[in-house]
């Protein structure tokens, strides 16, 4: 499996139902730039979150599993079963385990697009370039890219809004292939253990 970006993305979205004459009305009276502020200070102003996941990779293979924020820079991803894999963000490095492979492997969180999600502070338009802004009934969507890079592929961020809260996210990746992530039963402000983004050490070479 390829190590993180096919890791930031899951399935069709569940969310609360609002009224298309409420959202509408909304989207009208709203501009961009005002909607960019608004969403990256609700991003920003997320400290914590847990949530349940469903996958679409770009196959059309679906997992689940859950996945625990803590922002600045961890988040650790458990597959459920029959899957062994976890992937983990200590802030630094993204860890790639496969335990019935015996497999682990890191690469750097910095330049990731996992690193959009767990960054301190997202500012759109700096280093993020917002390539498309979309109002879809009660929904709002995102896509952005970085400005050094355009060519590593896009994500897309998908929120409901009255009130704003994140749903979903696509990577759309340098081969053009898309992974979808939506969480469902998020949890917010939670204390979260710390040691629940260590990553184990290396495995045996027994155990491989």
């Amino acid at each position: 499996m390829k190590l993180p970006l096919a890791l930031i993305a899951l399935i069709a979205l569940i969310f609360s139902a609002f009224t298309l004459p409420q959202a509408q009305a909304q989207n009208q009276t709203e501009t961009e730039e005002a909607l960019l502020q608004r969403v990256e200070a609700y991003l920003n102003g997320i400290t914590t979150f847990a949530a349940n996941f469903l996958q679409v990779n770009h196959d059309g293979s679906i997992s689940e599993g859950e996945i625990a924020v803590s922002r600045p820079g961890r988040m650790r991803i458990k597959y459920a079963a029959p899957l062994q894999v976890e992937i983990i963000s200590d802030g630094d490095w993204i860890t790639y385990i496969d335990r019935e492979l015996g497999q682990l492997s890191q690469a750097p969180l910095n330049g990731s697009h996992a690193e959009l999600l767990v960054r301190n502070d997202l500012k759109f338009g700096e280093d993020v370039v917002v390539k498309r802004i979309k109002f879809k009934a009660n929904l709002i969507e995102i896509t952005i890219a970085r400005l050094e890079n355009p060519g590593e592929g896009s994500m897309t961020l998908v929120f409901s809004d009255n009130p704003l809260e994140l749903r979903q996210w696509s990577v759309v990746d340098a081969q053009r292939l898309t992974t979808r992530v939506t969480l469902f039963d998020t949890r917010f402000g939670l204390t979260l253990d710390p040691a629940l983004f260590d990553a184990p050490p290396p495995f045996p070479e027994s155990d491989r």
